[in-house]
């Protein structure tokens, strides 16, 4: 007599017998697809929303750095200044070199001659094509670049001509002149300066 029996074969199951349904299943799939609808488009709000948030956070502290530059050299930071206009400067190298204290601004014929840190921020991240986004993107030299979450530079004007007025940028029609010294601005997630209505500025 064989005392080992064999093992119990098991038939799959079907549809009704045990687990989900066809229709249950169904109703989940529809579920899922009705909360990642709902989900989807709320964190697209939510990053949009801290983006600029942070773009303001910026452009105000890229402005206060601009007026401590000012206060300390009674000048602006600015390589052949001229008359102001509505022509924006971006916060490039020229810009930023000497607002970071980069070695190439100190000493004799700098731009920043004490080396004094006017600008701090976070490290830019990589956005592809040799653009940064969100921070500084910082050189060897201890100079660097200014991005905005939208992987653009920011827009600078300075009342370079010292009659305290600025042409106002394009985008503004209601008034020719805003009365600062400085302004900044970033075109926003459009990335265009001329469609006003998400651009970030700081008057």
């Amino acid at each position: 007599m064989n005392m080992h029996s064999s093992p119990r074969l098991q038939r799959p199951l079907r549809i009704g017998e045990s687990g989900f349904t066809l229709i249950e299943l169904l109703i989940v799939i529809v579920i899922i697809g009705i909360l990642a609808g709902i989900t989807i488009p709320a964190s697209k709000g939510i990053l949009t929303k801290a983006n600029k948030m942070a773009a303001q956070n910026d452009a105000l502290q890229l402005k206060n750095a601009i007026a401590a530059y000012f206060t300390e050299y009674r000048k602006y930071p600015v390589k052949n200044p001229g008359p102001d206009n509505s022509t924006p400067r971006p916060s490039d190298s020229e810009l930023m070199d000497i607002l970071l204290a980069a070695d190439s601004e100190a000493g004799r014929g700098g731009l920043n001659p004490r080396q004094i840190p006017f600008y701090t921020g976070a490290k830019a991240k990589p956005a592809g094509n040799g653009k940064y986004r969100k921070g500084v993107r910082s050189t060897n030299n201890g100079g660097g670049e200014l991005w905005d979450p939208w992987a653009e530079y920011y827009r600078v004007n300075m009342d370079t001509d010292y009659n305290n007025r600025i042409p106002s940028p394009s985008f503004v029609d209601d008034v020719p002149f805003i009365a600062q010294g400085v302004i900044v601005w970033s075109a926003g997630p459009d990335m265009n300066d001329n469609d006003s209505i998400d651009n970030i500025t700081t008057w």
